[in-house]
Parts: C-alpha cells; structure tokens; sequence
C-alpha cells in the first residue's frame, strides 16, 4: 500500500488553492461571506434583504402605527461541483519543465484554472436574473463604430450610470463587467486623445481600472445569446460599510485538492475539485448591458 505521507504535498496545496483565488474574476465584485457554511452541490442558503419602511403624515392627534419590515429571500444553491483529475509521470515530472516552473506546479495552476472558469461562467451567467436592462436605444443593443469615438464612449457610460441611478444603486463603488470587445473599442477611443490616457493608450495598451465612475473589469466570460453580449453592472461587495453588493458567491475548494501515489503506475495522481454557487439578492439593483456581437461594426 502506497505511503500517501510521503507524497502528501503541503506546499503545493497551498500554491493551488492561491492560483484559485487568483484566478477568479467574478470574486472581486461578488459578496462571498453571506453563503459561509455550505458544502456539498444541492446545500442552500437564504440570504435576506431588509425592505424600506414607509413614511407616513405625521400627527398628533392620532397615535402612530409601527410596521413591522419584510424581508425577501433569495436562495443560494451550490449548483456546479467540477474535478480534474490528472496523471503525473516520474519520468515527465524529471524531464519536462515549463520555463522556469517545474510541471508539476505548472500542471497544478491550470488544473485549477480550468475550475476557476467553471466559476466565473457561473457568475456571468446571471445576467438572466438581473431585471433591468440597459440598451443604446428603446430594446436596441449597443452597437458602435469600428473606431469608436470619445463621445461614444462617454455616452454609453453616461447611459448605465442614469440606469443605475433610476434603480437608486449606490453611487459609492460602482463595478462594470464587459466583453473583450468592448474594451478594445474603449481602448481605441482613448487612444485619439491627445494627453496623458492617449499616451498611455497607445504605449502601454492599458485599461483604466476606474473609469466614468465604474471598476471596469474585463470578462471572457460575458455570455453571448441571441447576437447579444451581456455586460453586467452592480456595486462591489464590501465597499465601504453599507455597500454589501448584489451577488453572492459561494465556493468550496480549499479541502478538495488532493495529491496520491497511484498504486501500479511509477506515477502520482494530481485531482482537484470545486463545488460552487451564486446567486443575484439585488436584481433591482443591478443592470443588464445588452451589447451587439458585433460592437465594433
């Protein structure tokens, strides 16, 4: 019977579960501390979002009623559990390196990158529940030229902003996620301005991470239906007391990383997994980006 002390790998646990947390977008802008306890696909949690008291005529005559607030319930459901599982040769594991990283390590990182996308495709996924939606015009997706120009640009994010002020979002820590190709267009725009962003646009190919009051954050993930990229837009979980944002995420995957000599083969197995859910508690409060495929046409 193998030695599994031997083999067991507590740095290497320790990288992966680092990777992980690295490697998923969607953790900056999502609440993980309301869904703490769950464990296995199919746990569910209640996550309750405090209602607005009513203000009444006030008299003096008459002796005032005290309501009593409703809650509304959204349930968080661990509702994907992935593994990877994967072979380590003895003689691959001497032989091979990738750059300056030994396989094994490189082999770990994007095992766990592979469940890191399962998690982000998750979050970007629930667009579907979010209940305002933001188009260029009417029902029309937002569609801009293949050079888009400054002014473009500034009225598309002055077009979310009024949406998130019409859904009384808070104005304090703003986040927008948008597709690879709305941030080549907003790249492009900046790049015409003769000043210091211009330059840096065209030398250095940023993306400003605060821009027009947003944290712009660019997903791979934006899912695409019906010729449609949906962005998403809310406010950031944990900006500032108060501000606990409007999706929750729920990942278990710090105790599931596994390192095992398989019996029969001068070979170790290298197996990871993740269970994870989300859940939108503030659809109101949050806006759907409807963005042609073809933005930049």
């Amino acid at each position: 019977m193998a030695d599994y002390d031997s083999f067991k790998p507590t740095l290497l646990v320790a990288a992966l579960v680092l990777a992980a947390r690295k490697n998923l977008v969607a953790s900056a802008f999502c609440n993980t501390n309301v869904a703490i306890g769950l464990k296995q696909k199919g746990d569910t949690v209640n996550i309750n979002t405090l209602s607005d008291p009513t203000a009444n005529n006030t008299s003096e005559s008459v002796a005032m009623t005290y309501e009593e607030l409703d809650t509304t319930a959204t349930s968080l459901t661990l509702t994907i559990d992935k593994t990877v599982s994967v072979k380590l040769k003895d003689t691959e594991r001497r032989q091979v390196e990738s750059g300056s990283v030994a396989l094994e390590s490189a082999i770990g990182n994007r095992m766990i990158y592979v469940l890191a996308d399962e998690v982000d495709q998750l979050v970007m996924g629930k667009y579907t529940d979010i209940t305002t939606d933001n188009f260029e015009t009417g029902s029309t997706s937002w569609q801009w030229g293949a050079s888009p120009t400054i002014a473009e640009i500034s009225k598309f994010f002055a077009s979310v902003n009024r949406e998130m002020d019409d859904v009384n979002a808070d104005a304090e820590g703003r986040f927008m996620a948008l597709p690879n190709m709305a941030i080549e267009g907003i790249r492009n725009a900046h790049s015409t301005l003769a000043t210091g962003a211009g330059d840096a646009a065209r030398v250095k190919g940023v993306m400003f991470r605060e821009l027009h009051g947003f944290q712009v954050s660019r997903s791979s993930n934006c899912v695409s239906a019906a010729s449609v990229t949906h962005g998403i837009a809310g406010n950031l979980a944990n900006v500032g007391e108060g501000l606990p944002g409007a999706i929750a995420l729920a990942i278990q995957i710090d105790p599931n990383i596994e390192k095992l000599r398989l019996e029969g083969f001068w070979a170790d197995g290298i197996r990871a997994r993740v269970t994870a859910g989300a859940a939108v508690y503030k659809p109101a409060r949050m806006v759907d980006i409807n963005l042609n495929d073809s933005l930049l046409a």
